[in-house]
């Protein structure tokens, strides 16, 4: 268990240091082709004056490769008009776009599911070499498998036996408990037996039939809803939050509720963004809850799939100045390229986006040594990554915004509804941190124009090694922020666990999940540079979203890399030597690189 929060690190995590001058700029630029490339989906999320809590949080998305022909796909969650529409019928189904392998797409059908869709996790459930997804809505939580032609088909619903948590649209309602409300999904193996968990985050308690408006309780007692002066929906804070809850997986995606198990002593907190990620570098993945206006947790894994928040002792449940913030996403990288994982955390508007590094005993927050207050603090946000997307070797910073109040837009807020999204490179060198935003080059950019950004994926849409953005935006048309930055050599790697069939290594208790969630891979590029590039394997990142599995790394100038090694969950460490940049590899535990193509 990590030693409370070091006052060093306090201290220097205090010191506002504007440090030497920003990262040079690489040319290029997150242009949104969406419409010419076949990506036309238009989300709805309530009304447009958001009368509810529910309206305002939106959509996630998920990028998955559906009919194993290599390239990835894209599915939307989606919503309704109104509370009303969604009792009465039919509800929404996922939006399914499918890629060509060039990155054009096509709408294809969906599974014919009927919800409010928030949340989607991608994993391989059944272990049969092909990726699934787990969808979570308001009053939902269902499983898909995905058949030997590329079909996302359900296969389960994990609140079959708790009709008071489920919404069936067009079904009678009586006024019962409020439904489940689920916001984001993790796919992890907590106990490495090789067959993924589910780690469920939810969000508050809102009355189906009667949700507030404007104001909490009745008669003398009710409390207006405001925010600067203006009426606005309600919640969360006066809206009982919900538990989350873990699922512990069986194998053939089916799962069973072990929460009681596995999170006990939980405290329910308005969960909106989760984030595994192996805390201790002991080989299982621990957890990181970013709740919304109260503590955050950290929640630390023994190894047998239960948890225990430490987040106070490792300096990660509040801010700075010990209030709890509206965590709305969390993004794991190695920034300092130390090897240890360091994470940023978005938050509302007012409170900056936080960067924190990671140490052997907690974390220390950066965000003031790298002026990040200053650029973020006016903007909320949601999704966020931290990625190579200029291939020069350092972690960009990528935050998906846009305020949740219509008001907004009135006098006096200091914000706007619609806000850009935005890009900020990023460096650490021993003691220097170094930030400079990305501006825009082309009008197109996602970077450009303001918009209500809300979830977020990453992955390689085209095939050149580059990664690219999935951006689902509420109530407007998706965007694609097609990959034009720099001219890096690229490398990258696809990590796959052992077939059913092969045999454990000798002595191992643990086994590697078939789609590799947790394998760590780190890659020294040849020549002056040695330090080393860290990537995790694992979709959940951001809000509400599921990114590609694969890993994407910027060498820089270097034209190829002195040493790849991975270390997979059930504690074998391969090293697979030297290779050539620009290529794509697979690579399946205890069988080393069993692909090497070469990228477009």
């Amino acid at each position: 268990m990590p030693v409370p929060y070091p006052l060093v690190l306090l201290a220097l995590a205090l010191a506002a240091c504007s440090g030497p001058p920003a990262p040079s700029p690489t040319q290029g630029d997150l242009r949104d082709e969406a419409i010419e490339r076949g990506v036309v989906h238009h989300n709805r999320s309530g009304k447009a004056d958001k009368t509810t809590i529910l309206e305002a949080n939106g959509p996630g998305v998920a990028l998955l490769d559906l009919g194993r022909d290599g390239d990835l796909d894209v599915v939307f969650s989606d919503g309704v008009g109104s509370l009303a529409e969604l009792v009465a019928g039919p509800g929404a189904d996922l939006i399914v776009y499918e890629n060509d392998g060039a990155g054009r797409f096509r709408r294809v059908a969906g599974p014919g599911l009927c919800g409010w869709w928030t949340g989607l996790a991608v994993g391989d459930l059944d272990g049969d070499g092909d990726a699934d997804l787990v969808a979570g809505g308001f009053g939902a939580l269902r499983v898909l498998l995905q058949d030997s032609d590329g079909t996302l088909v359900p296969h389960g619903d994990l609140l079959a036996g708790e009709p008071n948590l489920r919404i069936v649209p067009g079904a009678p309602r009586a006024p019962l408990a409020p439904p489940l409300w689920v916001t984001s999904l993790a796919l992890l193996d907590a106990d490495r037996d090789g067959a993924l968990d589910l780690y469920v985050g939810c969000y508050l308690e809102l009355d189906p039939l009667r949700p507030p408006l404007r104001e909490l309780g009745e008669g003398a007692l009710a409390v207006p809803c405001s925010w600067k002066g203006y009426d606005v929906f309600c919640g969360p804070h006066g809206m009982p939050p919900q538990p989350d809850r873990f699922y512990r997986g069986l194998g053939g995606g089916n799962f069973r509720d072990e929460s009681a198990r596995a999170l006990g002593g939980h405290v329910a907190s308005y969960t909106l963004a989760l984030a595994p990620f192996d805390l201790e570098g002991d080989g299982d993945l621990d957890l990181y809850v970013a709740n919304d206006s109260v503590a955050n947790l950290l929640l630390q894994n023994d190894g047998q799939g239960v948890f225990t928040d430490v987040a106070y002792s490792a300096g990660v449940a509040l801010s700075m100045d010990g209030r709890g913030e509206a965590g709305m996403g969390v993004a794991f990288g190695d920034i300092d390229r130390d090897g240890d994982l360091d994470f940023a955390l978005t938050n509302f508007s007012g409170e900056p986006t936080a960067v924190y590094f990671g140490h052997a005993r907690g974390f220390s927050n950066e965000t003031f040594r790298f002026g990040l207050q200053r650029e973020s603090a006016p903007l909320l946000s949601w999704s966020v990554h931290l990625e190579d997307f200029d291939a020069d070797g350092e972690l960009e910073l990528f935050t998906a915004n846009g305020h949740v109040y219509p008001q907004a837009d009135l006098v006096d807020t200091g914000t706007r509804y619609l806000q850009p999204d935005t890009l900020w490179r990023l460096s650490a060198r021993g003691d220097e941190r170094r930030l400079a935003r990305v501006q825009p080059t082309d009008a197109r950019s996602v970077l450009a124009s303001p918009s209500g950004s809300r979830g977020s994926a990453l992955g390689d849409l085209d095939g050149d090694g580059a990664p690219d953005l999935v951006i689902a935006r509420i109530d407007a048309p998706a965007a694609l922020g097609m990959n034009r930055f720099g001219s890096g050599h690229r490398l990258v790697v696809r990590c796959e666990g052992p077939r059913a069939s092969e045999r454990l290594a000798d002595g191992a208790t643990a086994r590697t999940s078939a789609d590799a969630t947790g394998a760590r891979v780190e890659l020294v590029p040849e020549g002056a540079d040695a330090r080393v590039l860290l990537r995790t394997v694992a979709t959940t990142v951001g809000f509400q979203s599921a990114s590609a599995s694969e890993l994407y790394f910027g060498l820089g100038p270097a034209r190829g890399y002195a040493r790849l090694t991975i270390r997979w969950p059930s504690g074998r460490v391969e090293e697979l030597g030297a290779g050539e940049a620009g290529r794509r590899l697979t690579v399946r535990e205890g069988r080393g690189i069993v692909r090497d193509e070469p990228l477009r």
